[in-house]
């Protein structure tokens, strides 16, 4: 049942990461990590290095998108050829559970999505920020996050990647969500007793919105998150662990890469805190920290369900 190895080179693939992250349902940061971690596809790459996926790539990813969120394991389905997933996936579908096209983005999350882009575009912060106001009152906090604003940012990156969006569109963009996160998580009132988990990036880490998109995520599982922002050194992060008694802490790691004096923040979180605090992270740059985060103990999160799952155990330790 075994999936042949499929060759690099495909003709036909034209699709960008954040189109299929749309089509399919899973984040651009599960996409990378099945892709690295599983080889459950193998897209083709630009001179520049840019993923381009096949219709059947799409097929296959949203069939194991289904098969996941049903209970399989995704290492054991990986290899499987595509006749073999339809198989199960047809099993689920008998069972009366998720078909694959059950996990398509919801038709009212992807008109604001679509709604969202065009005012990015027009670079209308207003009509962005009304959107987000939109969407909250009537899409749930995990479709609000994993179907529009996830979404969103992906879009905004494949968009600046091919020259249709210039930097000045992504800051405008950011600004809007960060200050519609903040606002959002700030009227999340925590259950009595609520274990507290501190969210954070280290110094030089300026890019904040995935560590927002942790505390909502946090938040809605029953902690109480308390967020220090971006850019903090490692002895204020400590100040925030200790003085409030967390359970756990989070950091995101996005840019820079491998950087040195990151590292060393690393290290000294470790040494202040103690090596009894569980430390989540996880980032677009988390991968390039490897070696040090395997010293200080801390956990990468590869992808959403991973962390989820992670801070669900922390909650109920």
């Amino acid at each position: 049942m075994g999936r042949k190895s499929t060759t690099r080179v495909k003709p036909d693939a034209h699709h960008g990461i954040a189109v299929v992250a749309r089509r399919t349902g899973l984040t651009q940061l599960v996409l990378r990590a099945w892709e690295r971690r599983y080889g459950a596809v193998h897209p083709a790459r630009t001179d520049t290095g840019r993923r381009l996926y096949t219709d059947e790539d799409i097929t296959r990813l949203t069939l194991l998108g289904t098969l996941t969120g049903a209970g399989h394991r995704i290492g054991d389905i990986a290899p499987l050829s595509l006749d073999d997933l339809r198989t199960l996936a047809g099993e689920i579908t008998a069972s009366g559970s998720k078909t694959a096209a059950s996990t398509a983005r919801p038709p009212r999350a992807a008109a604001l999505l679509d709604q969202a882009m065009a005012a990015i575009a027009d670079m209308n912060q207003r009509v962005l920020l009304e959107i987000l106001d939109e969407a909250s009152l009537t899409l749930s906090k995990p479709m609000l996050r994993n179907d529009l604003i996830v979404p969103m940012l992906d879009g905004i990156g494949e968009r600046w990647h091919d020259g249709d969006l210039r930097v000045a569109h992504e800051h405008m963009a950011s600004a809007v969500v960060k200050t519609f996160l903040l606002a959002m998580n700030a009227r999340h009132v925590p259950p009595p007793g609520a274990p507290i988990l501190v969210v954070a990036t280290p110094s030089k880490h300026i890019h904040e919105l995935g560590a927002l998109l942790v505390a909502s995520l946090a938040q809605d599982l029953g902690w109480d998150v308390l967020n220090l922002g971006a850019d903090l050194p490692a002895e204020e992060i400590v100040m925030g662990v200790r003085r409030r008694g967390a359970r756990a802490l989070y950091l995101g790691l996005i840019y820079p890469l491998a950087d040195a004096t990151v590292a060393e923040q690393l290290l000294t979180i470790r040494k202040l805190a103690g090596h009894d605090l569980p430390i989540l992270v996880s980032g677009q740059a988390a991968e390039s920290y490897t070696e040090v985060l395997t010293r200080v103990d801390a956990r990468i999160m590869d992808t959403p369900d991973t962390l989820e799952q992670h801070l669900t155990a922390l909650l109920n330790s």
